[in-house]
């Protein structure tokens, strides 16, 4: 994945909402509304062959159909509480890669796309998606050996786009967006160079109801959160992942961190933190290229940003190496994360541990809130 991506998630997060955040807080001078959405999406894009090991994908064109289902936030009390009219809910996506190492594939994803409207037809959307994709041709050593991109049938999809809807009436909108899409294992199995394509997409959009979305005037959003303390987070995690292309045996990893959070508005936290882990995948490779006199432990930095959606927080943080001895990595690498708050004391959740645009690993992980 690009390393813009990161910045471009911070953005929505910043902008975007936290739906369900503060459910008891009756503060709002006017009720947060919402309606439901069907949008039909047609997807044509090109293949972005990153790195070497996966040139034979270089020249093809993925064309997909998305559907959504969402609900659109909207009214002076959404606007108040959020400074946006969000929209979120769910994408089934089919692509067909136009290439015979790919296949074709299908997504179920979660969407948030906070809107903005710049008049009363024309609303601006800015959005991100997280979900999983079934693939039809991974990696065999004999059935489909040059497939570098991916090797398990079933991986995590992320994306990110830009729409602009134009609104017809109350019920009917013509979108347009550009999205940059990816799909990868987060290394559970080599090889997983993944698959990046941008695509261009146009859409229809229809409401179940009438409903006018506008921008409220002269009102002021809620300012509840300034109250809240600095929090912190001890979390433990772990994954699996094999050593090469073809391999079954897995390999565990252990490790754990710190993390200080601090609120900054109402959906947007700032984090800092460290993190250290036990790696018995890179011990092995280490093992086999005749350097174990290098450690398998690595311990890093973090600094981040989360945002709120309700009891979900999505997560994004830069990380560098503090201690590092392997020779197969860089600096710098970035995580993106799920947790689902359990209760007030812990949460659950996964994430990815990426290296540029190549996934390390995925971890599960608990975490201590206090």
């Amino acid at each position: 994945m690009k390393k813009w991506l990161l910045f471009s998630l911070f953005l929505i997060g910043t902008l975007g909402p936290s739906v369900g955040q503060d459910e008891a807080d009756t503060t709002s001078i006017a009720p947060v509304e919402n309606i439901s959405t069907l949008t039909l999406w047609g997807h044509y894009g090109s293949i972005f062959a990153h790195s070497v090991e996966v040139h034979n994908t270089a020249g093809s064109h993925p064309a997909g159909v998305h559907l959504d289902w969402g609900k659109q936030w909207y009214g002076a009390g959404s606007w108040m509480r959020y400074g946006c009219l969000p929209r979120t809910g769910v994408t089934l996506a089919y692509y067909d890669y136009d290439n015979a190492v790919l296949g074709r594939s299908l997504t179920a994803a979660y969407y948030l796309e906070p809107t903005f409207p710049l008049s009363s037809r024309v609303l601006l959307g800015v959005r991100g998606a997280a979900g999983l994709s079934w693939l039809s041709n991974p990696y065999h050593p004999e059935r489909n050996p040059t497939n570098m991109s991916y090797s398990t049938a079933l991986s995590a999809y992320l994306s990110l786009g830009v729409s602009t809807y134009y609104r017809i009436n109350q019920q009917w909108a013509l979108a347009l967006t550009g999205d940059y899409q990816h799909v990868s294992n987060g290394g559970f199995r080599q090889p997983n160079k993944g698959i990046n394509w941008p695509t261009v997409g146009l859409g229809v959009d229809y409401a179940i109801r009438p409903v006018v979305l506008k921008r409220p005037a002269n009102l002021n959003r809620q300012q509840n959160w300034r109250a809240s303390e600095s929090l912190n987070d001890l979390y433990v995690f772990g994954g699996v992942q094999n050593v090469a292309a073809g391999e079954s045996q897995q390999y565990p990893l252990i490790g754990g961190g710190i993390t200080i959070r601090k609120q900054i508005g109402r959906t947007n936290t700032i984090t800092a933190g460290v993190e250290a882990y036990k790696d018995y995948a890179l011990k092995e490779k280490l093992a086999r290229d005749t350097l174990t006199h290098l450690s398998s432990l690595r311990a890093g930095g973090l600094l981040g940003h989360e945002f709120l959606l309700g009891k979900v927080t999505f997560s994004q943080q830069l990380g560098i190496y503090l201690f590092r001895q392997a020779p197969y990595y860089p600096l710098l690498y970035h995580r993106w994360g799920l947790l689902y708050q359990l209760n007030r004391s812990y949460s659950a959740g996964v994430n990815l541990k990426v290296h540029g645009h190549v996934a390390n690993f995925w971890d599960l992980r608990l975490v201590r809130h206090w």
